[in-house]
């Protein structure tokens, strides 16, 4: 272009420089507070919180419609001064990112062939189907409000309000962000692929805005249908679209549809509620205004001699539908909701940003919705897209509460805990389930399934990962079957053989004096061995009530001498057979002839003191041999073993896993069956996980305690069920149709993972080439 020598005016040059802003002045907020509440100017305020997924799509018709009826009820509970804003982010991992979340870190030592192998099958499974992405989402609330105390006021009265309406909702966790938290998520969207680094002490000192961490480098806006930013890893290009047009019967599947785009997306809802009176007088006002236009094609067809009713069918059609709201309304709690939806797609390149583009256009013709790329107004579409309630774009589509809450944001759950065990891949979208037990309301748990249907296989694949990656816990495990000695060896732990005949030897007199937690230690030990003398020579009918008092007395002479006197040994069998030998009572006389085999007879293997490793952190008690009379007492006294390493670990601050294969054989005795259960309600606080495994439901759940068990642990893998058993564990969790189906018809190595609320289709088959396979495998002839 010529030169032509003359200077802009001044006017102009100020129009220029009003014209150009910064990156940080184009987000659209203007201060975000300590609590995360951020100022968007205008009295306007707004919080957010993350919301957990549930299980929608896995649920049975009639729960899917309870769940969009609470849903809906949910929206309604807010009034025309606060705005909605649900945000479903989705978000592509690399390789690095699943390796980390999933991969066992290599120590050079001699398991890394082990932990190789699980993380090769881990890879391998997920790799299979899996879009190696992940959905969070999250609810932003945004008021009108002149007076900053009263704003923060409000703003955290709803906040609470909602996260306790949502916990209804199908167990969803509503949890409110941070300011950090808040400044994290928008980075995501502003700075994808760098690390987010904050730092709240220069933001308190007034060195640094919170804009400064966000804030890409550059915001390039010349492309009038798209948005480039920059940053240090390189260029973003970013495109929002917006649903334009929705079909008369919406689908639930709108959100769904767009998350299962294998691609960075967001989709956003913004929901502005009216007042009912001021929704009524809409609608009225509508109502009013095609009347007047009815009225005007009825003088226009007698002018021009046509019948005056044949007026168009649009405004037929629509004045119907007007006039049914409006009934609607005066009889439901139904309201008016302004309501406008924005996806953006994101990619590193341009051409990439088009394909996305045209994959969500096709996503939104497949249910009937008509979308269309935003045209001079991506930079409003990045501020609708972004979690801050902020929405200057001008259209609108003014839906019912039921119109909006069918637009459901739930999908499918995913399970991807920090620092968790790897389960397999979730059977619906392919994506990893990991969970860490530790971080529920209680880590106890089972794993069910009939014969060959790989439950000890799962077992054994929990018991390798942690024991490959939580080396400072203490993993113990019951074998009654000799199937874990395979395991034992190649984790380098301990097995102790428990028979009669054995060399290797436990107390079940031994006591742990250090524990500070539910009482005396010494009653409670003398309670435990009246029980477990009664499970040895009770018989069916047990101790009478002068037995259990005399074992009681004996027992705790015996325990009180040992704490008063700190040199002596630990008590054994033979001490309280002395004491009932040196007791007058005929009952004590009796007892002690009963006990005589057990102390000093053929059936002596439990009467000295333990002579048995108890530092090794992985240890497996084979009871296989354990008969006859011996069978329940044995049991018995593993488990009370078991507690007193539970109790030293507490002490010591480790976490301990309890493992009982064949778990029904607890339940053929009421003593073994009562200390099992006390163990299970205790655990909690004493940092143990029990997992009981079984093949013999119907056992279970017959069982009054074992029922119990069952409906209050936070963990469960069932696998392969008989159609009898899978139908009552259906009715006992309400299971839908097809996790039913699913827990009644999977393969080896397939079933149902339970973490929490949330029940999830898994698929954990192990190759059959793989060393972890052959290690676990109790095939005849693969072992």
């Amino acid at each position: 272009m010529k030169d032509t020598g003359r200077r802009p005016s001044r006017r102009t040059v100020k129009r220029r420089r009003r014209a150009w802003r910064t990156a940080k002045d184009l987000i659209g907020y203007e201060a975000m507070l300590d609590k995360g509440i951020a100022y968007l100017g205008d009295d306007r305020w707004s919080a957010t919180m993350g919301l957990s997924d549930i299980n929608y799509e896995m649920a049975a018709q009639e729960r899917q419609a309870q769940i969009i009826d609470q849903w809906a009820r949910f929206i309604n509970t807010f009034d025309g001064s606060t705005r909605l804003q649900v945000t479903c982010m989705t978000r592509t991992l690399d390789a690095g990112d699943v390796i980390g979340r999933i991969g066992m870190p290599m120590d050079g030592g001699p398991q890394d062939r082990l932990r190789a192998d699980c993380n090769r099958i881990a890879m391998g499974k997920i790799g299979e189907r899996s879009r190696n992405a992940v959905t969070d989402k999250y609810l932003t609330l945004t008021i009108s409000e002149p007076e900053p105390g009263r704003a923060l006021t409000t703003l955290n009265r709803l906040m609470m309000a909602a996260r306790n309406q949502l916990a209804t909702l199908g167990g969803c966790k509503a949890t409110r962000l941070g300011r950090a938290e808040r400044l994290r998520l928008l980075a995501l969207i502003l700075r994808p692929g760098e690390p987010f680094r904050y730092d709240e002490t220069l933001v308190e000192s007034g060195r640094a805005q919170t804009k400064d961490f966000i804030a890409p480098w550059c915001i390039d806006a010349t492309d009038p249908r798209a948005l480039v930013l920059s940053n240090a890893d390189g260029d973003t290009h970013q495109c929002t679209l917006w649903i334009r047009d929705f079909p008369p019967v919406m689908s639930d599947r709108l959100i769904g549809e767009l998350g299962d785009l294998k691609s960075d997306v967001t989709v956003s809802l913004h929901l502005a509620p009216y007042d009912r009176a001021e929704g009524a007088e809409l609608v009225n006002r509508k109502i009013a205004e095609m009347d007047m236009q009815r009225l005007e094609e009825r003088r226009r067809n007698m002018r021009q001699h046509i019948p005056a009713d044949e007026i168009p069918a649009d405004l037929r059609d629509a004045l119907d539908e007007a006039n049914g709201l409006r009934e609607e309304m005066r009889q439901s709690n139904e309201r008016l909701i302004n309501a406008l939806v924005t996806i953006t797609v994101a990619a590193p390149t341009r051409e990439l940003l088009d394909q996305r583009a045209r994959d969500v256009l096709a996503a939104c013709r497949k249910i009937s919705c008509s979308a269309e790329t935003l045209a001079c107004m991506q930079l409003d579409g990045l501020n609708a897209t972004l979690p801050l309630g902020v929405n200057d774009l001008p259209m609108r589509r003014t839906l019912t509460t039921s119109g909006a809450a069918i637009m459901i944001p739930f999908s499918t759950q995913e399970i991807m805990d920090e620092g968790g065990v790897f389960y397999g891949a979730n059977a619906r979208s392919g994506n990893a389930l990991v969970v860490d037990r530790t971080t529920k309301l209680n880590a106890n748990g089972f794993i069910l399934g009939t014969t060959g249907s790989g439950k000890s296989q799962a077992a054994k694949m929990e018991m390798t990962s942690l024991r490959l990656t939580r080396g400072g816990d203490d993993l113990l495990v019951v074998d009654p079957e000799h199937e874990y000695a395979p395991l034992c060896e190649a984790l380098d732990g301990a097995r102790v053989v428990i028979s009669a005949g054995s060399a290797d030897r436990i107390n079940p007199m031994d006591i742990v004096l250090d524990q500070t937690i539910d009482g005396d230690p010494i009653r409670t030990k003398a309670n435990m061995v009246v029980s477990m003398v009664g499970a040895l020579v009770g018989g069916a009918d047990g101790l009478s009530a002068i037995e259990r008092s005399i074992i009681d007395r004996c027992a705790l002479g015996l325990y009180r001498e040992f704490r008063n006197h700190p040199g002596l040994p630990q008590p054994t069998l033979r001490d309280l057979h002395q004491r009932l030998v040196a007791s007058t009572e005929p009952e004590s006389r009796n007892l002690a002839l009963s006990l005589e085999s057990y102390t000093s007879g053929s059936l002596s293997g439990f009467a000295g003191q333990t002579g048995v490793d108890v530092s090794n952190r992985f240890t497996v008690f084979d009871v296989a041999a354990l008969e006859g009379e011996l069978k329940t007492f044995g049991m018995m006294v593993v488990l009370d073993h078991m507690w007193n390493r539970v109790a030293r670990n507490r002490a010591a601050g480790r976490r301990t896993w309890v493992y009982v294969d064949e778990f029904h054989r607890m339940f053929s005795n009421q003593y073994a069956a009562g200390q099992f259960l006390d163990m299970f309600k205790r655990a909690r606080k004493w940092g143990l996980a029990m997992t009981g495994i079984t093949q013999n439901i119907e056992e279970l759940l017959d069982n009054r305690d074992a029922r119990f068990m069952l409906a209050n642990s936070d963990f469960l893998l069932l696998m392969n069920q008989t159609p009898t058993d899978a139908e009552r564990l259906a009715d006992m969790w309400h299971l839908s149709p097809e996790l039913t189906e699913r827990l009644g018809g999977s393969r080896a190595g397939e079933g149902i993972l339970k973490s929490g609320d949330a029940f999830i289709p898994f698929d954990g088959r192990i190759p059959a080439d793989s060393l972890l396979y052959r290690l676990f495998t109790t095939r005849f002839g693969e072992a």
